[in-house]
C-alpha cells in the first residue's frame, strides 16, 4: 500500500492529543538541554582552559551509561517505561536545581561540575531506555515512522536555536540563568507527561532470569539480524564524530573566531541549520530501501565534513562544513532510528535501543585521553585518526552489503 503524503501524515499526528503534548515537551526540553550542555562545556573551558579537564567532565557525564545502562535497559523492558521515565526526569530536575544553587552561591568549580556531570549521566542512564518506549506507546503504529522523523526535527530545531539562546544568555546574564532555564524545562516536561493519556502498559511475563542474562538475551536478539548489527556499528562512528566535534566546540571556536561565546553559538548554530534541512528531507522518506541508502550516504558525508572542519583555519569554511556535517549526520541518525524503532520486537525495545545509545556514547570516552594524546600528536591528528577509522568501517559496510541492497519492510519476516 502506498504510504500517505507527508502533509497527511503530519495532519494525522497533530490530531493526536498525545503527540501534541509530546511536541511541547520535546521541543522545550531539547532546547534547554542544549543551553545547559553548552553552558557547562563553556564554563568548564573558561575555568580550566584545559582540553583534558573538559574531557574529564564529559567522561564523567558519559561513564554512568556504561555502569548503569545495561541494568536500566533491562528494567525498562521488565516494567512500565512511562513510570520509569517520569521518575528519572524528576531526578534530572533535582540535578538542574543543584547546578543553579551551586552557581548562585559561587561554589561552581571543576570538582562540583564533575560531580554534577556524573549525577546527570546517572539519571539519563535510566531515562533514555525508558524514553524509547514512549512514542510507540503514544501513537498508532501506522504513524510511528512519521512520528520518529518529525520528533527528530524537534531535537534538530533545538540544535539550531539552543546554541543561539545559550550564546545570548551566556553573553548577557550570569551563568545560573542558563541552568535555571533548563530546570524550568524539566518542570514543564513532568507536567506534560502527567497529562498524556496512554494505553495501559502490556504486562511483561517474567523471564525468570537475572538482569545479566536478560541483557545478553536482548543483545543476542540484536546480533541475529545483520542490519541491526550494522546500524549499531554505524551509530558508534556517526555519533562519535558528532560527540567529539560537539564537545570540543569551545576549543575550535576559540581557535577560529577568538570571540568567545558568539563564535561558539555560530558554529553550533550552523550545525543545527544543516540538521534542520536533513529532518525535513528524511521525513518525506517512507521506503525502507531509501532510508537505508540515506543512512549510508549521510555517514559518508559526515566523515568528509569532519575532516574539512578540523583542517580549515578559515571561519566561513568552518561554518559551511558544520552545515554539511549537521545535514549528513542528522540524516544518518534519523534514518537509523526509523529503521530500528519501526521494526523492533517491543519485548526487546529498551534493551536494543539502550544499546544504541550506549554505543553512541562510547566514542565520547576518548575525550578523557584528549589531553595527553593531543600533547603527543596534536588535536587535529587525533580527529583525523577517528575519521580514518570511520572511513574504514564504512568501506567494510559497503563491501559486506554490496549484494544485500534490499531492506525488508518487515524484519521479522
Amino acid at each position: 500500500m502506498k504510504p500517505p503524503p507527508v502533509s497527511n501524515a503530519l495532519k494525522q499526528l497533530y490530531a493526536d492529543r498525545n503527540f501534541r503534548l509530546y511536541t511541547v515537551a520535546s521541543v522545550t526540553s531539547w532546547l534547554c538541554f542544549f543551553v545547559q550542555n553548552l553552558a557547562t562545556s563553556w564554563l568548564t573551558w573558561q575555568i580550566s582552559h584545559s582540553p583534558g579537564t573538559l574531557g574529564l567532565v564529559t567522561f564523567l557525564d558519559t561513564v554512568p551509561y556504561f555502569l548503569f545502562g545495561p541494568w536500566a535497559s533491562v528494567l525498562a523492558d521488565r516494567h512500565d517505561r512511562f513510570k520509569m521515565l517520569f521518575t528519572a526526569y524528576f531526578f534530572a530536575l533535582v540535578q538542574a536545581l543543584l547546578l543553579v544553587l551551586a552557581s548562585c552561591t559561587g561554589w561552581l568549580n571543576v570538582p562540583v561540575l564533575a560531580t554534577l556531570a556524573f549525577l546527570h549521566g546517572t539519571v539519563h542512564a535510566f531515562s533514555v531506555p525508558a524514553a524509547y518506549g514512549l512514542l510507540p506507546r503514544a501513537v498508532e503504529r501506522k504513524n510511528l515512522s512519521a512520528a520518529i522523523a518529525f520528533s527528530s526535527s524537534y531535537r534538530t530545531l533545538a540544535l539550531f536555536l539552543g546554541p543561539a539562546l545559550a550564546g545570548v544568555l551566556l553573553a548577557n546574564f550570569p551563568i545560573y540563568v542558563s541552568f535555571m532555564v533548563n530546570a524550568l524545562a524539566y518542570v514543564l516536561y513532568l507536567v506534560v507527561l502527567k497529562h498524556m493519556r496512554l494505553p495501559p502498559a502490556e504486562p511483561v511475563k517474567p523471564s525468570g532470569n537475572g538482569v545479566y542474562r536478560d541483557y545478553l538475551e536482548g543483545l543476542r536478539y540484536a546480533m541475529r539480524h545483520p542490519l541491526i548489527a550494522v546500524l549499531l556499528a554505524m551509530t558508534f562512528f556517526n555519533d562519535g564524530l558528532r560527540g567529539l566535534t560537539g564537545r570540543l566546540m569551545p576549543i575550535f571556536a576559540d581557535r577560529l573566531f577568538n570571540v568567545g561565546t558568539q563564535g561558539l553559538a555560530v558554529l553550533a548554530g550552523a550545525t543545527g541549520i544543516g540538521a534542520a534541512i536533513a529532518s525535513v528531507s528524511v521525513s518525506k522518506t517512507r521506503d525502507p530501501k531509501n532510508t537505508w541508502r540515506i543512512t549510508q550516504f549521510g555517514f559518508a558525508m559526515a566523515i568528509v565534513a569532519t575532516v574539512l572542519f578540523v583542517s580549515t583555519t578559515t571561519p566561513w569554511l568552518a561554518v559551511a562544513s558544520r552545515v554539511v556535517f549537521g545535514l549528513a549526520a542528522e540524516a544518518a541518525l534519523t534514518s537509523n532510528l526509523i529503521l530500528l524503532q519501526s521494526n523492533l520486537d517491543d519485548r526487546f525495545r529498551s534493551r536494543v535501543m539502550g544499546n544504541v545509545f550506549l554505543i553512541s556514547q562510547t566514542a565520547s570516552l576518548s575525550l578523557v585521553a584528549i589531553g595527553p594524546i593531543s600533547a603527543l600528536i596534536g588535536l587535529n591528528q587525533m580527529m583525523y585518526g577517528f575519521a580514518g577509522l570511520a572511513s574504514i568501517a564504512l568501506a567494510m559496510f559497503w563491501i559486506f552489503f554490496r549484494r544485500k541492497d534490499r531492506v525488508s519492510a518487515d524484519w521479522h519476516a
